[in-house]
């Protein structure tokens, strides 16, 4: 029986303290679940879980002592307590379905987790943007300032590229989803609000509804609301809750001068409550990625991290995998993979991409979700504006079915209508791979984007350059 109404935390509390109780978790190759899997694990649980297809994830739980199986069957159901369910999950999937028939309690992820993270004192990071870069910040500002924090991050950190990890200390770091509304269940000691912007058409009515659900976040606060000052929606929230504010803007708590800029990073100057100064060295490139290490200054200095050692640590600090990731550099070529799938998240990793030294820039873009592409289809061209071209391959469904107006030959007509970049349609990923290897001379740049399975296009470009 999937869960309703409001004892469902209750119940999952209940689950979450029976030693040995053994709980499956039905597509737990997906990033989330993946870590949700470990930290169950930790708390004493016999968990076993199951995926329709065989990503980087299984490889990792196999090697963390838990049983991954590929593909879905209801046998694996059998002498099971209680189960999760990954959201790409529909209600009809056969092994839902199997687990209501035989009457076992199963809950969303989205539930899960938040009561999972009762047992420690958590840091929550939610955010329309930034929350992988920003939460993984936190957790290495911890971890390096000997607080030795769990986690659970929806990336693949390094060096192992684990989206979790169990420390010795009370404090565990998460990245806290909005995406289906469940941003609305965490009690954290400690929440971050990196900025809010409309996204996540398919559960959000309205962005009212959306800004909603970052409210009651930030009031479930059981310590501090750390927020981004310079995004107007998290600065009123933020305000509202008596937080602590960073941002460039000189007002802020926790605001930065930026001192120097170049192909390998960003060095700029911290300023802190109580006259408290240092400086970082980011390794980094990008506006943005200063945003998102003051956010976790703050949010370490809210867990008693002396801010020089903070600053240290943001020296040494490696994004997880497909943030400004670098896949090859040959022949003069350059080939980077990023997340990145909303128009505001584009236009970041593009100033990123020509601060670290790119000057023309090809662009493999898979839009994510058609309910995405429909809503912001008409801002996605100006986002690629100063690249030399935009290959678009068709959108990453997600799950969802097609429609009007969200497909990726909707969104070339939006191109075709902006003076910008200019964009041709690729029909498959292959595809999309040789369009871009017949164009690429020595010196540029090609940046593939996209949260689905654009990442693919990486590893075609990387064998063309080496052959």
């Amino acid at each position: 029986m999937t869960a309703q109404g409001g004892s469902w935390r209750g119940d999952i509390r209940r689950w979450i303290e029976t030693t040995g109780a053994r709980v499956h978790l039905m597509g737990v190759g997906g990033i989330g679940m993946a870590g949700v899997a470990r930290l169950l694990a930790a708390k004493g649980q016999r968990v076993t879980g199951c995926d329709s297809g065989n990503p980087r994830t299984m490889g990792w739980l196999r090697a963390c002592g838990i049983p991954a199986a590929t593909g879905h069957a209801a046998a694996h159901l059998e002498d099971v307590d209680w189960a999760v369910f990954s959201p790409a999950l529909p209600p009809g999937h056969p092994e839902r379905v199997a687990a209501e028939a035989r009457g076992i309690p199963s809950y969303r992820r989205g539930q899960v987790l938040p009561v999972l993270a009762e047992q420690w004192k958590t840091v929550a990071v939610s955010g329309t943007h930034g929350k992988t870069t920003t939460s993984s910040m936190i957790a290495h500002g911890l971890r390096v300032g000997g607080a030795d924090p769990s986690w659970c991050i929806g990336g693949e950190l390094p060096p192992d590229g684990a989206p979790a990890g169990v420390g010795n200390s009370e404090w565990l770091v998460i990245e806290a989803d909005e995406s289906d509304g469940t941003l609305a269940h965490y009690f954290p000691e400690v929440a971050v609000i990196t900025n809010i912007e409309f996204d996540h058409m398919e559960h959000f009515a309205s962005p009212d509804a959306m800004v909603d659900c970052f409210r009651a976040f930030a009031r479930q606060a059981r310590g501090a609301v750390v927020f981004c000052a310079d995004d107007p929606e998290a600065a009123r929230i933020g305000a509202a809750a008596k937080g602590v504010s960073y941002g460039f803007h000189g007002n802020a708590d926790f605001s930065a001068e930026i001192l120097e800029v170049g192909p390998s990073g960003t060095a700029f100057a911290v300023r802190a409550p109580g006259g408290r100064a240092a400086s970082v060295v980011l390794p980094l490139p990008g506006r943005h990625n200063v945003l998102n290490a003051l956010g976790a200054l703050a949010a370490c200095d809210r867990c008693g991290i002396a801010l020089e050692n903070a600053c240290a640590a943001l020296g040494s600090f490696s994004l997880p995998k497909r943030r400004f990731e670098p896949v090859a550099e040959a022949r003069g070529i350059r080939i980077i993979a990023d997340y990145a799938h909303h128009p505001s998240e584009i236009r970041a990793l593009i100033a990123a991409a020509k601060q670290a030294g790119a000057s023309r820039i090809w662009a493999v873009f898979q839009p994510h979700r058609h309910t995405r592409t429909l809503a912001l289809g008409a801002d996605f061209p100006p986002a690629f504006d100063g690249v030399a071209g935009v290959i678009l391959a068709p959108v990453y469904a997600a799950s969802e079915p097609p429609m009007a107006g969200g497909t990726a030959d909707d969104l070339l007509k939006h191109f075709q209508k902006h003076a910008g970049a200019p964009a041709e349609l690729a029909n498959h990923l292959g595809e999309a791979a040789e369009l871009v290897a017949a164009r690429w001379k020595s010196g540029d740049w090609v940046l593939v984007v996209g949260a689905g399975d654009v990442e693919d296009v990486g590893p075609m470009l990387k064998k063309k350059l080496e052959t």
